[in-house]
């Protein structure tokens, strides 16, 4: 499988925020006409790309995992192989696990790589609509809940709702946009984000300057957030 780096092949070195972050998206996920100027209240922020999801999950891979941690990935029979050739190309070390079906079993397998206190996040990529896949989530949060590993979630299809975001306490979504053709967004828990400051390996990848970039245009004025 051949890995594509998208800021090196097809794209100019610039990349482009959404100006405006995807009020469609937002509606979607909190069934609500929440402005979209708001949302930072919920203690989640939207970093949209006028880029494919693609970009967004190269963003996030180089950018949230410290350097001296490193990443679980889901086995799944989709993108979990080339997920991993993502993270080879970044320098960052992972290693794929399959999921037990059974709630004793995952538990002793996520107890085990906690104990080994190298991984600080595990990746899911899955459509997450799909029942069977909502429920994996479900249980892989239930158990990292006991730990300090953290939760990404790769939307094949559409987004979560905001809501189970929050319950699951997820730190980071990478979902399409809706705003364009091409278009991706990553939905990021605020006290994650912050801690990333400096850790991307990829100048042009780096998740927390882009989330630095869309906060120069928000109001002065800022409001109480959520944790």
């Amino acid at each position: 499988m051949r890995v594509i780096n998208s800021t090196l092949y097809g794209f100019p070195e610039k990349i482009e925020l959404d100006d405006v972050v995807d009020s469609e998206l937002i509606s979607l996920m909190t069934k609500t006409s929440m402005n979209p100027e708001d949302f930072y209240l919920t203690g989640y922020e939207t970093i949209s790309y006028k880029r494919t999801r693609e970009f967004a999950l190269e963003t996030v891979i180089s950018s949230v995992i410290p350097f001296d941690k490193d990443l679980l990935i889901i086995a799944n029979e989709y993108d979990d192989l080339h997920i991993q050739k993502l993270c080879n190309l970044y320098g960052v070390n992972s290693t794929i696990i399959s999921l037990p079906e059974a709630n004793d079993e995952l538990e002793a397998v996520i107890s085990a790589f906690q104990q080994e206190h190298i991984y600080s996040h595990i990746l899911i990529s899955c459509d997450v609509n799909q029942p069977e896949s909502k429920l994996k989530i479900k249980k892989l949060a239930k158990e990292l809940s006991k730990t300090s590993i953290k939760l990404i979630v790769h939307c094949r299809r559409g987004p979560m709702d905001l809501k189970e975001v929050c319950d699951l306490n997820i730190a980071y979504m990478i979902s399409n946009g809706l705003s364009s053709f091409i278009s991706s967004v990553v939905i990021a828990r605020r006290s994650q984000l912050v801690q990333t400051e400096g850790i991307s390996r990829n100048d042009k990848l780096d998740l927390y300057n882009y989330w630095q970039k869309t906060l120069y245009s928000r109001k002065p004025g800022i409001k109480p957030m959520a944790v």
